[in-house]
């Protein structure tokens, strides 16, 4: 993942998964956007 995105490093990636998720804690949505681009995501992918 990190490479994707201009080579950043598992602690940086790791760092921006909690953010995410301490924003989805916080704002609906937030919480909404990332579920549908999940399921966008995984419909993709099967």
């Amino acid at each position: 993942i990190g490479d994707a995105f201009g080579g950043r490093d598992h602690g940086t990636v790791i760092h921006a998964c909690r953010q995410v998720e301490n924003l989805m804690d916080q704002d609906g949505t937030i919480k909404r956007s990332v579920d549908y681009l999940t399921k966008i995501i995984s419909k993709n992918n099967s």
